[in-house]
């Protein structure tokens, strides 16, 4: 990752290109924010990665701000189908004023980011067919290990999903359709007392960004996952673009 300074100069240089273009404030009031879950954080590194892919740590991403020790509420609204449309992660209370795309601070990345189209939606993350789980990287290793211990041994931590997850997921969605695009698990490991949030993207597949929301005192105060469901777009809002960014950006420089 790049040192703070040059990271700190870049996202402020290009605040307008990593800015939301939607009020997630707004849009969790009118669709109906349900407690689904939870995370806890005990290092405060964010990592995501697919469920399948889990044992390859080369798949994590991983985000440049560290948050506060803790466990904390994962929101979820639906669209009117049922779909999946937004996650939340709230770290306080306080109300986002703004929000940024949640970077990982790689050299390949800050030199991407004037790629970006400002007022135009960054899809950034990969989202597969296989459910992503949220977690901190800290505590990674033992949910990777009771993975393998329990559902089919090394390389095969998707068995989870195939054996339990999927079970979990059905019980809690409200879209029958396939993939899975509705529903959130939260996974809890014993042992660490901690939490995993696990959840599909709305559209069943694709990319989708993912933002820190700041309060009126520019300290991060949520994380939002914005599925940009079609339904949910307006007739002339157009898809999300990235300009060359996604193109081009590798995620070897960690």
């Amino acid at each position: 990752m790049v040192d703070e300074e040059r990271y700190k100069k870049l996202v402020k240089k290009h605040r307008k290109k990593i800015a939301a273009v939607k009020d997630y404030e707004e849009l969790f009031a009118r669709l109906g924010a349900e407690k689904a879950g939870e995370i806890t954080l005990t290092s405060g590194r964010i990592v995501i990665c697919p469920l399948e892919s889990a044992e390859d740590e080369s798949s994590f991403i991983e985000y440049y701000y560290r948050l506060p020790a803790g466990t904390y509420p994962v929101e979820l609204a639906r669209s009117a189908t049922g779909r999946n449309a937004l996650v939340r992660i709230v770290f306080t209370e306080a109300p986002a004023v703004r929000y940024e795309l949640a970077l990982i601070g790689t050299d390949e990345e800050m030199d991407c980011i004037s790629d970006l189209e400002a007022g135009r939606i960054p899809f950034y993350e990969s989202c597969t067919a296989s459910p992503i789980i949220v977690a901190d990287q800290g505590l990674m290793p033992d949910l990777l290990e009771h993975l393998r211990t329990n559902y089919g041994g090394q390389g095969k931590e998707q068995d989870y999903y195939e054996k339990e997850g999927k079970k979990l997921l059905l019980e809690n969605s409200t879209c029958s359709e396939e993939p899975l695009c509705s529903g959130l698990i939260d996974f809890y490991l014993e042992a660490d007392d901690a939490h995993f949030p696990i959840f599909f993207n709305g559209e069943g597949g694709g990319h989708h960004p993912i933002y820190w929301g700041f309060d009126k005192d520019e300290n991060i105060c949520s994380m939002i996952f914005d599925f940009d469901l079609e339904e949910l777009r307006n007739s002339d809002e157009k898809p999300g673009r990235t300009g060359g960014f996604f193109k081009k950006l590798r995620h070897g420089d960690k």
